[in-house]
């Protein structure tokens, strides 16, 4: 049974690093590929994922940890959703940045 698990898992964990790896390479802008974040269900990069990969708005559905890809655009981090009230925290244009635990954003604004 323990194997079954495990099998599940990295089929689970294989599946999400395609759909960010494919969503970085498919969400390109005229100026080059675009910045992407990773929104993750549990803390330590765990349980189901949102990939986030397209400019403007975005409510964030899962607040457990994160890991952004920054590849030339920023994220504006706000602790309401559809990004109302102040910008928490910007996520940098040409680096990446991750947390392993829990945030209080509920959306991102993706500035390209």
């Amino acid at each position: 049974m323990k194997s079954i698990k495990k099998i599940a898992l990295v089929s689970a964990i294989s599946a999400s690093l395609l759909a960010v790896m494919g969503g970085a390479a498919n969400a390109s802008t005229s100026e080059g590929p675009s910045s992407t974040y990773v929104a993750y269900e549990g803390p330590g990069f765990t349980g189901r994922t949102q990939v986030i990969s397209e400019c403007g708005l975005t409510n964030l559905r899962y607040r457990g940890s994160y890991k952004w890809f920054g590849s030339g655009q920023s994220g504006r981090m706000h602790n309401q959703i559809n990004a109302r009230g102040p910008v928490h925290f910007t996520l940098p244009t040409r680096s990446n940045a991750q947390q392993k635990t829990a945030v209080g954003w509920k959306s991102i604004f993706k500035v390209c």
